[in-house]
């Protein structure tokens, strides 16, 4: 059944709104500086979304929804990628374009920030960490690793990848954090072919 076009206008002022909050930040967004940005009026974000907090809710499930589309066209080419070859590819995308940075800034941004700056609720912040964390775990145990140090080892790879990026938003060191990326994962591979014998 095809979307009413009501439902398609949102979807796609949604993805502007997704756009435009991975380029200004969290932090100081407002309703009449994002409306004037989108050439909309208040009324209409309030009509399509609700509260700003609401608006932000949906704009970071969206830009979720997009990386996940983005991993799941690599998967769809190659089931059975490993959890290393995944991070590779994750780093790759995100040093291609400074668009995709932005993307997974805006994550970790709403994670870090307190909810008293946002609007953010307590389960949205999380689950811009969690989801992946939970990716990570259950592409490890696919890998090999057992259920106990799946659970773990995903939350030091995700702790690992996600200082990364925050040391490549910080310094755009792209040469040094790829090489660290390198040997922890080289590391990541010994481990689970060191489980497998």
């Amino acid at each position: 059944m095809a979307r009413t076009p009501d439902l398609e206008r949102r979807q796609e002022l949604l993805d502007r709104i997704v756009d435009y909050l991975a380029e200004h930040g969290l932090a100081q967004a407002t309703l009449r500086p994002l409306a004037k940005s989108l050439d909309v009026s208040i009324n209409r974000l309030v009509h399509h979304f609700g509260s700003k907090e609401q608006l932000i809710d949906a704009a970071l499930r969206r830009a979720e929804d997009r990386q996940v589309a983005v991993q799941q066209a690599w998967l769809q080419r190659n089931p059975d990628i490993t959890m290393a070859e995944l991070y590779r590819k994750w780093w790759k995308w995100i040093c291609a374009d400074p668009a995709n940075l932005a993307l997974v800034r805006l994550g970790h941004e709403a994670a870090a920030l307190d909810s008293t700056v946002t609007g953010v609720a307590g389960d949205v912040r999380a689950d811009q960490i969690g989801v992946w964390r939970r990716d990570a775990e259950q592409h490890l145990i696919h890998d090999g690793l057992s259920p106990e140090a799946a659970h773990i080892e995903a939350s030091i790879q995700k702790a690992t990848f996600t200082g990364l990026i925050l040391d490549l938003l910080a310094t755009g060191d792209r040469r040094r954090l790829s090489r660290a990326l390198d040997i922890n994962l080289e590391r990541l591979t010994a481990m689970i072919a060191a489980t497998r014998i």
